[in-house]
């Protein structure tokens, strides 16, 4: 079944149209990681053990992307991907055993309009994998992003641009539970493409001329910061962080 993509941009109207009932929006997003992703950060759930390795989850960028249904009786979707996984689909093509990797987690989106408290939810999602295959070089890999308790927080100030959601990771047989809550857009803070070092500045939304002659685009009102691993501002409050 074709479907249609809806982005942030579908919350522009016209000048003079009449205003539209608020409906779950997904701020648009690139899947395999790159600029217009949403930067996450992984709490780890209480009783994990933090000394395993698959605990030390880092914040990445991770796509979401809402998908309309065509069938008036079929609920829309959304669909999830990791950049972690995007990138490996990406660069290790020729070890990706396709028989058994998803490069996509998809749930129904369960209500058209954001309840009370201004979420939309999509409970259910089916799981991401890749499955890389050893190689004299390489050892095999089998990562696993099992998503659950999406959240997306919609209002006319924040349109889709921040989620909370239940993340189950398993890496070569190790799992762990987190956390995860995500803002848009993807902004990096590093110094620069050659000097890979923090640079909070760069997550401030504002310019400051003749220094920063614009600012990073993230909404004034969330609060960030610069991850000093991921290089990436990431969210410091909860979801909802309002104004």
């Amino acid at each position: 079944m074709k479907r249609r993509l809806i982005g942030l941009g579908m919350l522009l109207s016209a000048c003079g149209a009449e205003q539209q009932d608020p409906q779950c929006v997904v701020a648009r997003a690139v899947s395999d990681g790159s600029t217009g992703s949403f930067a996450v950060t992984y709490s780890l759930k209480p009783g994990q053990n933090p000394a395993l390795a698959c605990t030390r989850l880092k914040s990445e960028a991770v796509g979401l992307q809402k998908y309309l249904s065509q069938d008036p009786a079929a609920k829309d979707t959304v669909a999830v991907r990791s950049g972690s996984l995007g990138t490996l689909l990406r660069t290790e093509a020729a070890r990706v055993d396709a028989s058994v990797s998803i490069a996509n987690a998809v749930g129904t989106l369960e209500t058209e309009a954001p309840g009370p408290d201004n979420f939309c939810e999509v409970p259910v999602l089916s799981p991401e994998r890749v499955v890389l295959t050893a190689t004299p070089d390489a050892i095999a890999q089998d990562l696993t992003y099992e998503w659950s308790g999406l959240r997306i927080y919609n209002t006319p100030d924040i349109p889709g641009t921040q989620f909370i959601a239940n993340l189950r990771y398993t890496a070569n047989g190790c799992t762990a539970e987190f956390t995860a809550r995500g803002i848009w857009p993807v902004v990096s803070c590093a110094t620069s493409s050659t000097v890979r070092t923090p640079d909070e500045s760069k997550c401030d939304p504002y310019a400051d001329p003749p220094t920063r002659l614009r600012g990073s685009g993230i909404n004034p009102s969330f609060p960030v910061k610069c991850d000093p691993v991921a290089l990436i501002c990431v969210l410091t409050g909860e979801v909802p962080s309002v104004p």
